[in-house]
């Protein structure tokens, strides 16, 4: 497993910093609150895939701080149908990220439509056992997955104060077949990842 944190991570930078031209959060989900400062958004992407037709995704627990910054727990997937040009530099941006801070959901909507799909949150189809990733195995875990020409999202999350603590993610092919690609279950402290055959490590 080859280490590319920092590319994976300036797309979600990119899409923190660029909220408001990406224009979503998690309010544009379906949102339930069972209790005062808890809530869970539970919502289905139809989401553009780049001409090489494949996606990135990144998922990381809390990490000790570097050099005096925090390492946030998230959760990213890139398309990398989008970019936009930072300090003359040209950044990738992410269609789907989750970060451990206030308002740490981000859905980059000119690349993502919300569609009434359903797929099912669970790892069926896909290689078990999962991989595990916490602070002290692993860390992180990249993955990249041959795709078709879209991608179906769905992310349920759960959040209390509108920091994310808790998210089912899965993916699949955006055509008849739906064939699975990848979920996720992950927390600040817990990852489990399951991938289908045509994900890898990058």
């Amino acid at each position: 497993m080859r280490r590319r944190r920092g590319i994976w991570i300036v797309g979600l930078l990119a899409a923190s910093a660029g909220a408001a031209s990406l224009g979503a959060h998690a309010s544009s989900a379906a949102s339930t609150r069972a209790a005062a400062g808890a809530a869970t958004t539970d919502a289905t992407y139809s989401c553009r895939v780049q001409r090489q037709r494949f996606v990135d995704i990144y998922a990381s627990v809390t990490l000790p701080p570097v050099d005096g910054r925090l390492q946030l727990a998230v959760l990213v997937l890139t398309t990398g149908v989008k970019t936009i040009v930072k300090n003359n530099t040209t950044q990738t941006v992410s269609q789907v990220g989750v970060r451990t801070a206030k308002n740490g959901l981000k859905i980059d909507k000119s690349s993502c439509r919300r569609v009434t799909k359903h797929i099912p949150l669970k790892p069926k189809g896909l290689a078990t056992p999962p991989t595990t990733v916490t602070s002290s195995f692993r860390g992180y875990d990249g993955e990249r997955c041959n795709t078709k020409a879209r991608v179906l999202v769905r992310l349920r999350l759960k959040t209390t104060n509108g920091v994310p603590t808790q998210a089912l993610l899965a993916v699949r092919n955006d055509d008849t077949r739906r064939r699975p690609l990848a979920f996720y279950n992950w927390n600040p402290r817990k990852i489990s990842v399951y991938t289908g055959n045509t994900c890898s490590s990058p």
